[in-house]
């Protein structure tokens, strides 16, 4: 009986973590270059569990990982924001390092830099995209081609940095939308034609937010069933323990 409020208990704890992504993966709905998360879980052997008991529920390999699947493009018109069809993030400049991401949400510092909302620099293949004279800016034609380069009227100013992961499972978010790679980890040029940029463009979160609210629903009701059978269970082991009891 014991062991089968421990079963119970075991079964929940994934599901409350799945529970959390669910509700994060829905308040992010609307966020740029938002990349929804997913969690795995995988009963291991009697082996790798480092356990006798056969089928011992406390050997659970739980994994999150993040679907990078592209989002839908929305146009904007802001002639700053971009957005990547195709493969590969864009490269910002923090104050802790580089960083990647999706969002193309971008705009112009007071000094004429291209920044993103939170202030970190858009990085060119020669370093941050700077526009040289802010008053021209005014009357001039901002372009970003297809293939990334920052035109003001004819001239190019700059073209952005677009790099690719070998494998994009290496990458953890720091934010909604920004991601890190641990020390080391190679950045890859993205092959021609494997990217396009579009100009006046966003991409937007993945999470299909129908998909998302149907496994909440499921989900929450086989959290539901998981109560009613610990309660019973406790129960039961209180029942147990009145028999015999000396009133």
């Amino acid at each position: 009986m014991i062991e089968g409020i421990q079963t119970a208990e075991t079964s929940m704890r994934p599901k409350m973590a799945r529970m959390d992504i669910i509700a994060n993966n829905l308040a992010n709905v609307n966020t740029t270059g938002f990349k929804k998360d997913r969690l795995f879980v995988r009963m291991l052997n009697d082996a790798a569990a480092g356990t006798d008991a056969a089928g011992d529920l406390d050997g659970l390999q739980v994994t999150q990982a993040t679907d990078f699947t592209e989002g839908s493009l929305r146009q904007t018109g802001n002639p700053f924001d971009a957005a990547i069809q195709g493969r590969g993030f864009f490269v910002v400049n923090t104050p802790d390092g580089e960083r990647y991401t999706r969002a193309g949400g971008f705009q112009l510092s007071p000094g004429g830099v291209l920044v993103t909302g939170a202030g970190a620099q858009v990085e060119g293949t020669n370093g941050p995209i700077r526009f040289p004279d802010m008053s021209r800016v005014q009357q001039a034609t901002v372009t970003i081609t297809e293939s990334g380069e920052v035109m003001i009227d004819k001239e190019t100013i700059g073209k952005l940095r677009i790099v690719d992961f070998a494998d994009t499972s290496v990458l953890a978010k720091e934010t909604a939308s920004l991601f890190t790679a641990p020390p080391g980890t190679p950045l890859l040029d993205v092959p021609e034609g494997a990217a396009t940029v579009r100009q006046g463009c966003l991409e937007e979160s993945n999470v299909d937010p129908v998909h998302e609210m149907i496994a909440m629903t499921e989900l929450q009701r086989s959290f539901d069933t998981d109560q009613k059978v610990l309660q019973a269970l406790d129960d039961s082991v209180n029942q147990s323990l009145q028999v015999g009891k000396v009133s």
